[in-house]
């Protein structure tokens, strides 16, 4: 495998310690180890990020694996070129800025574009396809995913997932930014374009970089079409994840997978969703067809994950389909934090916080442990305005609950006899996006400060279940 370009890059910007680590791992594959060592030395702190970083390493397997199946079919060898390509794409976007922009390094960048280009046309005239037919998929293709920018990271998996999950078949890939904080990344309706990788009018692969900082440049506005498809983008990603989890409930009470969304919406007790939400039915299908494969939770956003995933999308009708990968972004089964020493409640999948809304509590009366949404109930009081507002989740078949109040200036504080109390707006979206079986986890320090509460025009919509109250019942928490 040729590593001119690198060397070449290297040599010109030896402060460069990812060109450094890129370089090693190229002289890693070639059997070279003295050479490697000494890049990984030159490396530093990157070499020892990436290699205890989990994603970057799956990148590194499947490169790994290409250039066997290299060895083995002389066929495979463009498809190695271009993932090794993406992760010099990776290296260029971040450390220089576009090509139109003042101190703009073109030897790289044209190598890069000359290594793209040879390859590109080598693949085409192999497989036979002609350049116009490919064009005529590009058109109204959009497809999304999010990384995590800040505390050292700058979304470059994502990035990298991007770049080579792309092709004729794709468009536009948009990476959206998402907060990190501590452990945590920050999930909005809102987040900002950092990345857009395109199939441009001749069938070639360019990326923009949307972040000023990142670029040291003054990137382009974002169209306001695809900031309107972000945000419903994120929204679906919202019901998927949600429906998702309700399923993962049923299959845990049933010992089998639910037939339809139907079987989740149920009147009270039976009402895993409380609510329904836009889309979910046409997204059913594939969901159970994920969970029934195992497929959930499990990849996440390598550059070769990505790829395989794009390539079994069930064209354009997929529910799925502007999504990298063909698969939901948030594949963990939701669950709830409460932070007693914030006053933060937080709904999560895996590691990125969705949701983190502010409550009232009842300081040492309120328990700390794991604990599972056993009862969903609206109106627990018989009325919308009663002590626990208009809806409430029984913790455990515990006296505890996470529900509304009719003292709402006691969010923040500890007042209650041990309950989590929320506001209206947030409490009717938590039980809306929360299931029955949805496991609770109540601690201290858990929790960042920052609150990601939506603005009203971007709450989760939803449509309510009929028959959610219980007038059997009075119920007793310990508000």
């Amino acid at each position: 495998m040729q590593n001119t370009h690198l060397r070449t890059y290297v040599k010109k910007h030896p402060d460069n310690k990812m060109a450094w680590y890129l370089l090693g791992k190229e002289y890693l594959g070639e059997g070279q180890e003295a050479k490697a060592n000494y890049c990984f030395q030159q490396a530093g702190e990157v070499y020892e990020a990436f290699e205890r970083s989990k994603a970057p390493a799956d990148i590194w397997v499947d490169y790994q694996e290409k250039l066997v199946e290299m060895a083995e079919q002389k066929e495979k060898k463009h498809r190695v070129r271009k993932m090794w390509l993406t992760l010099l794409m990776l290296l260029v976007l971040a450390g220089l800025p576009p090509a139109d922009a003042p101190g703009f390094n073109r030897d790289a960048a044209e190598a890069l574009a000359s290594a793209l280009e040879s390859t590109d046309d080598s693949m085409d005239n192999e497989s036979g396809n002609n350049p116009k037919e490919d064009l005529a998929l590009v058109v109204n293709s959009n497809v999304f995913t999010a990384g995590a920018f800040g505390g050292g990271n700058q979304g470059e998996v994502a990035l990298a997932a991007a770049w080579s999950g792309s092709g004729a078949k794709v468009q536009t890939s948009a990476v959206l930014g998402m907060q990190v904080v501590g452990n945590w990344t920050l999930w909005k309706r809102n987040m900002a374009v950092k990345y857009i990788v395109q199939t441009n009018s001749s069938g070639k692969l360019t990326a923009q970089s949307y972040d000023a900082k990142q670029c040291n440049c003054e990137p382009p506005e974002v169209s306001p079409e695809i900031k309107r498809l972000a945000q419903a983008w994120t929204a679906k990603q919202e019901s998927a994840a949600a429906l998702s989890s309700a399923m993962i409930t049923y299959k845990k009470r049933n010992g089998n997978w639910p037939k339809s969304v139907a079987q989740l919406a149920q009147p009270f007790p039976n009402n895993i969703l409380g609510e329904t939400a836009p889309g979910m039915t046409r997204m059913f299908p594939e969901l159970l067809a994920m969970h029934q494969k195992g497929q959930m939770g499990k990849e996440k956003n390598t550059a070769e994950g990505k790829r395989e995933g794009s390539d079994s999308q069930q064209g354009k009708n997929a529910a799925f389909v502007d999504t990298l990968g063909g698969k939901p972004f948030l594949q963990d089964r939701l669950e709830i934090i409460v932070d007693k020493s914030r006053h933060k409640l937080a709904l999560i999948s895996g590691d990125t916080i969705i949701r983190n809304y502010e409550v009232g509590l009842g300081g040492d009366r309120t328990p700390e442990g794991s604990f599972v949404i056993s009862d969903k109930v609206v109106n627990p009081n018989g009325r919308s305005n009663g002590e626990f507002g208009s809806r409430g989740m029984q913790l455990s078949d515990t006296n505890y609950a996470i529900h509304g109040t009719n003292e709402p200036n006691s969010i923040g504080l500890d007042e209650s006899l041990g309950c989590v109390r929320m506001s209206t707006e947030d409490v009717e979206e938590l039980f809306a996006l929360a299931p029955q079986g949805t496991p609770v986890r109540i601690g201290k320090d858990l929790l960042p400060e920052t609150a990601m509460v939506p603005e009203a025009k971007d709450r989760y919509r939803y449509t309510l279940v009929p028959k959610q109250n219980n007038p059997n019942k009075t119920y007793h928490w310990l508000n």
